[in-house]
């Protein structure tokens, strides 16, 4: 029986000669050279299985890449652990805080921004609002045609047949295209100044008071020439259709008049409770807003939050992939260290690669056939890709 060298004999066989002497001894045939290296390889790991010291030599990247392997997985366990017992619920618990606080501020709005809100005052404000803008644009758009345009009847001198003419626009339509601009862009005129107004009361200051004057007393003056323009007109009439000598109109004769009283409280008072009811619905509108800003912040924030959680489950997932994969590389590792399946790659590889060299200076001196070199050359190099470079690798990542 053969007997199985001992591991400095094993290295120290010159595998040059070796190779030389096994070609002639098997003739050179590639079935001689599979048998050869498949036995060098047996010997090395049969070496290495006998000889304690260089086994635990040969084993000690492995246990080092297995510990590594442990160590990551535990530190990746605890970050797992970390996750999910802190993290996740600190989250988790500052979303239901948040979604909390939006049902509270939907309940209690006042308490959120120091003053009451109330909803259902805006939607009334918006409807009364609605019917004085159309009641302030037929009015002037009406009292407008009367005092510009309209010729007067002597059934026409009424008050109210005089401001509100059903037939206005469809007049003004007829007479021409720039008088019925007129006619309906006119009410916009007084609709703006009441806008300007609301504005210049959100100015801060004293200074604001004057400007606004100003404004109520423009819009007064706008109504009284429209009203005078009226009753002027209705004065005239009746006096051309008098049987008695009647004075010329006058400005004082206008303020004594109750129809001109009636048209500047039909348009100007209107105008004015307009203002006020446009105030209201902007200041309710902004407290609404504000809660709207409010709920959409916290919205926000809780949308933040749900990506953070998001992201730490994908965390999770990935890391736990990691786990898993490192744990399939520690089951292999625990399969080469308990069934003693190592080898010295780097040794192994040397020794196979020199007995090549061998052989194939055999070939080189007694063959000229580049065929049969070739051959032999693939089967050492294919039989070390297979069964040495893997542990190789693995030796070398240890070595980092």
């Amino acid at each position: 029986m053969e007997r199985t060298p001992s591991f400095e004999e094993f290295v120290l066989v010159d595998w040059y000669d070796e190779g030389k002497a096994k070609a002639l001894n098997h003739g050179a045939s590639e079935t001689g050279l599979k048998t050869c290296i498949g036995k060098i390889y047996h010997n090395h790991k049969e070496i290495l299985r006998k000889d304690e010291i260089e086994q635990e030599k040969a084993k000690q990247p492995y246990r080092v890449k297995l510990k590594e392997y442990i160590k990551k997985n535990e530190f990746l366990q605890e970050r797992i652990e970390k996750i999910k017992m802190e993290e996740l619920p600190k989250l988790e618990s500052k979303i239901e805080y948040l979604q909390e606080e939006i049902r509270e501020i939907k309940k209690n709005p006042d308490q959120f921004i120091g003053d009451k809100v109330g909803k259902a005052g805006f939607m009334v404000g918006c409807i009364i609002l609605a019917f004085l803008t159309v009641y302030l644009f037929i009015f002037y758009s009406s009292a407008s045609f009367s005092a510009f345009f309209k010729e007067f009847t002597l059934n026409e001198i009424g008050v109210a047949s005089s401001i509100f003419d059903p037939k206005a626009l469809t007049i003004a339509f007829h007479d021409g295209f720039t008088e019925l601009i007129l006619i309906l862009t006119i009410p916009f005129v007084f609709l703006g100044l009441g806008y300007l107004i609301h504005k210049f009361q959100e100015v801060k200051g004293w200074g604001k008071y004057p400007k606004i004057a100003m404004l109520i007393l423009v819009t007064f003056i706008f109504d009284c020439i429209l009203a005078y323009e009226i009753t002027e007109k209705i004065y005239t009439i009746k006096a051309e259709n008098s049987f008695e000598s009647l004075p010329p109109y006058t400005v004082a004769m206008a303020f004594q008049a109750v129809n001109f009283w009636l048209i500047i409280f039909a348009g100007f008072i209107v105008y004015l409770i307009w203002g006020f009811v446009f105030d209201f619905v902007m200041e309710a509108y902004g407290k609404l807003d504000q809660l709207s800003v409010l709920i959409n912040a916290k919205k926000e924030e809780i949308q933040k939050k749900e990506e953070q959680v998001q992201k730490l489950d994908e965390e999770i997932n990935k890391l736990t992939y990691t786990i898993g994969t490192n744990n399939t590389e520690i089951e292999k590792l625990n399969t080469i260290l308990e069934h003693s399946d190592v080898i010295k790659p780097k040794e192994l590889e040397h020794s196979l690669m020199r007995f090549l060299d061998g052989w194939l200076e055999f070939l080189n001196f007694n063959s000229s056939n580049e065929m049969l070199r070739q051959n032999a050359h693939n089967i050492v190099c294919d039989f070390i890709n297979l069964n040495v470079k893997p542990l190789e690798a693995l030796t070398q990542e240890n070595e980092k």
